[in-house]
């Protein structure tokens, strides 16, 4: 019944190469921007998490009192 749905849309068959050729395009562009990353912003990156920015901390408490 399914096949029968999609045979008559017309065309449907564009949108399956249309949707891969997108995805193709997006995953590789996503690659390619994680490869050129520099390693001292990826560092710094990764420290955010751990290491607290202490005025970013003094200046929540003032806002809570």
């Amino acid at each position: 019944m399914i096949q029968n749905v999609l045979r008559t849309l017309g065309g449907i068959d564009n949108y399956g190469v249309i949707s891969l050729c997108f995805f193709g395009l997006i995953f590789t562009a996503v690659v390619a921007w994680t490869l050129l990353q520099r390693k001292p912003y990826l560092e710094h990156m990764s420290r955010i998490p751990l290491e607290p920015d202490s005025n970013d901390l003094n200046t929540r408490k003032e806002r809570h009192e």
